[in-house]
């Protein structure tokens, strides 16, 4: 490794890209990370949004393009992919070779004379496309293309067209929309696509995931069911892809492995080492958006096919619990079972080792998904390959009590990330008012913030401004010769001496490698700080990537501050004017932690805002010494009102059982619908004497409704309840998990209870 101490310095990398807040480029910023740790390299992030991005004041952001050179980086990476969107061939080709004296790596966009890490766009897309045509006969398939200047959205679209030609579909322009990878190009495209030129299709192939996603928000804004209506999919298999409803089919590309090998690429060039272009695969992945189930197509048809094979869904990770042992016992228990073996000693040992595995550590988002994923396709193949009744019973109680334990896992994933992000909200808050509050001295208003923005994990910062800001219109030229000023900067190995603090140094100095740490390895992230045309300065960070909302929504805060000291400075009676601003700023706060604690469609809160409300009561309880009961509620038949009338009704169906909650409960009571068909309350100073109550006005109320609705389907939900003592030491995701349990088995005896009264009937017949 090149570090200090060795007659080495330590290598210096750049990354351009157009931003840091979306999936996609926080899955190549996180590749790019992972393997600067590796490789013991230094990483300066540049998110300077495409150039020449016609949206708000998003050409503030280039300015940071023209900021490295070989005195502060040693070579330079592009997602260009993220950054020609908006550039003809010429003006980008003029855009990257200006930084020619340094080794450049490109990802995505194959550049001339440049090495870089590409993709084959073909492969994913052309079975994506075949599966829509083949497997759901779809033949009028609109498309959402990318950029003509685009090489992978030209690439994705020729696969669209010779999709068509051999399936003998005629191709028709006019299902075609040019859009820009962004969002608001999705939203553009369904109002081209329905509005102006008034044409049919069945479905929408987009070239991103950003347009697809956008695409799908603004069809159900009109009321258009995905996919029940139009199908929908998308290209890059992005974090929110999976997570969206309906999660959306699309093609998956490994960005996390092409930024690592990217950095991998620049590494060498560094050390003058020969290097070659590197393609890797794509594959599409099957989900809901298309009309298929949450379950993967192919992984079930596959699994099929060998009976079951569980290590599509292995999670590599580092723990106590050897993955491979729990895939081992799943395909034991699949062999087991169907034929005809015991299986309870088997059940047991892998309830303990998948308890032991999830409880070891906290997973992420996806790898919980790949667990849920395993366990539903792997009840889905074995259930279905028995016919022993009193075998499917136990394997039923045995997939629950895994989703039992899985839930409990999901809930401390989520109870984790709800902690820190509500710290984060903290820490901005408080960022805000220290700003604001000294917001007639700026630079001891920014010197105030320091411990703030340390707790939130940013380890050094470094603001330099402009004695006045700099106007900087669109598609202006760029004016870096006005000095900027250091008046902010911390860090346990920032040199102060060569920071030069409160001397004007020159836009280019600011990422003097003397003023970052020599004994170990940073990375670093510069913006700008701007307020709409007035460019402020620059803020340079250190901090853990991908945390970047935190980054982001810190740079904004700052800008808006500086603006108001601004003003104030050159205008006496502001006072009114500001006095306006704080109270929106708290509002919108406010209108954050309330929709972040809110269901959409019901109104009621969501697991986040129950967790934090029933913890809150849960305190009072204790201090004033009162019980309480948790219930746990299930809305009957969702699935058959969803498939059988369509999701309006049964998104009717939700807000009334939603409404009647609220007329059964107290205001002061924390009422919950935890997603889908799932409700939840935690009552303080009742007691389970008072269960019965509860429930008859429950069912009162439903009967009511039914019998006044008018609808072809009967309302009904079921109930669990658990009490909860003040002197006990018991967490709420404890109460949730018994409340849950207690339902299942109520909804077990509910579902035996018919089958015998149907099977009364038929004997009676007879």
């Amino acid at each position: 490794m090149a570090q200090a101490g060795s007659g080495k310095k330590r290598k210096t990398v750049g990354l351009f890209i157009s931003e840091l807040e979306n999936s996609y480029t926080q899955s190549i910023c996180r590749g790019i990370t992972e393997a600067a740790k590796k490789a013991d390299v230094n990483v300066i992030f540049f998110p300077g949004k495409s150039p020449k991005a016609p949206y708000d004041y998003q050409y503030q952001h280039n300015v940071i393009y023209d900021l490295p050179n070989r005195a502060n980086i040693d070579a330079l990476i592009i997602a260009s992919g993220t950054m020609i969107n908006f550039l003809t061939d010429e003006e980008f080709k003029n855009f990257y070779t200006k930084y020619s004296p340094l080794p450049v790596v490109s990802i995505s966009i194959p550049l001339e004379n440049t090495p870089g890490v590409f993709i084959d766009n073909k492969v994913g897309m052309r079975k994506l496309l075949n599966h829509l045509i083949v497997d759901h006969n779809i033949k009028r398939i609109a498309y959402l293309k990318g950029p003509e200047s685009n090489s992978e959205a030209n690439g994705r679209f020729d696969v669209y067209k010779a999709i068509l030609r051999e399936h003998h579909i005629e191709y028709d322009k006019s299902l075609v929309y040019t859009g820009d990878f962004t969002k608001y190009s999705g939203v553009d495209a369904i109002s081209e696509l329905i509005d102006k030129r008034k044409v049919q299709f069945d479905a929408i192939a987009a070239g991103n995931d950003e347009m697809a996603l956008s695409a799908i928000d603004e069809l159900k804004r009109r009321g258009i069911d995905v996919p029940g209506d139009i199908a929908v999919v998308g290209f890059d298999d992005v974090e929110s892809a999976r997570f969206c409803t309906p999660s959306l089919s699309t093609v998956t590309q490994p960005l996390y492995q092409q930024a690592r090998k990217a950095l991998e690429l620049a590494t060498d060039l560094i050390d003058k080492k020969e290097v070659t272009d590197i393609t890797l695969n794509t594959d599409c992945i099957i989900r809901e958006s298309c009309g298929c189930n949450l379950s993967s197509v192919e992984s079930v048809s596959s699994n099929k096919k060998r009976g079951i094979s569980t290590t599509a869904f292995i999670v590599d990770t580092q723990s106590g619990v050897n993955d491979q042992q729990i895939a081992t016992l799943f395909s034991l228990l699949y062999k087991k079972s169907i034929s005809g073996e015991d299986i309870t000693e088997i059940s047991s040992n892998l309830v303990k080792l998948f308890s032991l595995k999830l409880s070891s550590e906290l997973l992420s988002d996806n790898e919980l998904m790949n667990w849920q994923d395993m366990i539903t396709d792997s009840r889905s193949m074995i259930v279905q390959a028995i016919t022993d009744g009193g075998l499917i019973s136990q394997l039923e109680d045995l997939f629950h009590k895994l989703r039992v334990v899985l839930m409990e896992s999901v809930m401390k994933y989520h109870s984790k990330n709800m902690s820190s992000n509500l710290s984060d909200i903290r820490g901005l808050r408080s960022v805000l008012n220290l700003l604001i509050s000294d917001v007639y001295n700026r630079d001891g208003a920014l010197k105030s913030i320091v411990p703030r923005i340390k707790k939130m994990g940013i380890s050094s910062c470094y603001i330099y401004l402009y004695d006045k800001p700099q106007k900087q219109k669109l598609n202006a030229a760029l004016n870096l010769k006005k000095p900027v000023r250091l008046i902010m900067a911390y860090g346990n190995e920032v040199n102060l001496n060569q920071c030069k603090m409160g001397k004007n140094v020159s836009a280019q100095d600011i990422l003097n490698r003397k003023m970052f740490p020599e004994k170990r390895r940073y990375s670093l992230v510069i913006s700008p700080l701007y307020y709409r045309d007035e460019r402020q300065g620059f803020i340079v960070c250190e901090m853990n990537l991908p945390d970047t909302c935190v980054f982001e929504s810190l740079v904004v805060e700052i800008s808006c501050a500086l603006k108001l000291t601004n003003l104030i400075n050159s205008r006496q009676k502001i006072e009114e004017k500001l006095r306006y601003a704080l109270e929106e700023l708290e509002t919108y706060n406010k209108q954050l932690d309330n929709i972040s604690q809110t269901d959409e469609l019901t109104g009621l809160l969501n697991r986040r805002g129950f967790l934090k409300n029933s913890r809150t009561n849960m305190s009072v309880a204790k201090r004033m010494q009162q019980d309480g009961i948790l219930f746990f509620a299930d809305l009957d038949g969702l699935k058959q009102i969803n498939d059988t009338y369509g999701h309006e009704e049964g998104d009717e169906a939700i807000i009334t059982v939603a409404d009647i909650l609220r007329r059964t409960f107290r205001q002061n009571d924390a009422i919950a619908r935890l997603g889908g068909d799932e409700f939840t309350i935690f009552t303080i100073n009742t007691s389970m004497d008072m269960l019965k109550k509860f429930e008859s006005r429950i069912y009162s109320f439903i009967d009511q409704y039914n019998r006044r609705s008018e609808k072809p389907y009967t309302l009904s939900i079921s109930i669990g309840a658990v009490p909860f003592d003040y002197d006990k030491d018991i967490e709420i995701e404890e109460l949730l998990a018994q409340a849950d349990n207690k339902l299942y088995k109520k909804k077990k005896s509910k579902k035996a209870s018919f089958a015998m009264n149907l099977e009364l009937v038929g004997n009676i017949k007879e």
